[in-house]
């Protein structure tokens, strides 16, 4: 645990202190977001997601702990007439039933063998929006320490920047499996949800600048598909996985 600790190097600690105080997030809380919020086409979806907050609770050894972070960056996947979508041509399996299910759904799947993405259904069957990104706002001991007992080899050192700027990041930081949260309600579960804004005294939502650029790793669907510019981020957050070299400022 010393040497675990001694990797927060002073830009760390400034962060983490500079972090909201403790919230003891609820799952009643009248914050949360429900069904209305995620019936929604799956581009509206997708820009209004960014802000929000992802708050996973844990229950380990007698003991709750709330992991919280904002989601700072998504991408679209729109169903049947999107080429790079799990659900193209309106294609349903076993794997992507949860993209078919009701509008906030989550829908984590495996790649790779050994990591997971997850994503959240819209309101039309076969759309969804994968969360590409999060920033870490309570709970980054315990991400760091469940990064770090993902990472092989004797170099365990890690910036918080870099504990959830990438969908199997965020999955490994936060403990989102296929096996716990896959085609599991968010509007309604007890252990992953999402709010508007925190659960403490004068927090206010944001409005976030938005930048639109191409999806990444989708070279397998067509031109079209490639050429969207479906994945969205918001602007100058230093927690976004890759920062487009051509980026389009969009209204939100």
């Amino acid at each position: 645990m010393k040497r675990f600790m001694e990797t927060l190097d002073d830009s760390n600690k400034k962060l983490k202190a500079e972090k909201p105080p403790i919230v003891l997030a609820d799952p009643k809380s009248i914050n949360r977001l429900k069904d209305d919020f995620f019936n929604q086409e799956c581009l509206t979806l997708c820009k209004n997601l960014l802000g929000k907050y992802l708050i996973r609770r844990i229950d380990d050894d007698n003991k709750t702990t709330h992991i919280i972070t904002k989601i700072v960056e998504v991408e679209a996947y729109t169903g049947s007439n999107d080429q790079a979508s799990h659900s193209f041509n309106n294609k349903q399996t076993d794997r992507n039933k949860a993209m078919f299910m009701k509008a906030g759904s989550a829908y984590v799947y495996n790649i790779y063998g050994c990591y997971c993405c997850f994503n959240i259904s819209s309101k039309e069957p076969g759309g969804g929006v994968l969360i590409r990104a999060l920033e870490p706002i309570q709970g980054i001991d315990l991400m760091y320490q469940n990064r770090i007992d993902t990472i092989k080899g004797k170099n365990k050192k890690l910036n918080t920047k870099d504990l959830t700027n990438g969908p199997s990041k965020l999955c490994m930081a936060v403990k989102i499996t296929k096996d716990l949260f896959n085609q599991v309600d968010l509007a309604t579960s007890d252990f992953l949800w999402l709010q508007d804004k925190l659960d403490i005294d004068n927090e206010v939502s944001q409005v976030c600048k938005i930048i639109a650029s191409k999806r990444i790793g989708i070279d397998y669907a067509g031109e079209e598909a490639i050429n969207k510019l479906w994945r969205f981020y918001i602007k100058d957050n230093k927690f976004v996985s890759v920062k487009s070299k051509e980026p389009v400022e969009i209204d939100d």
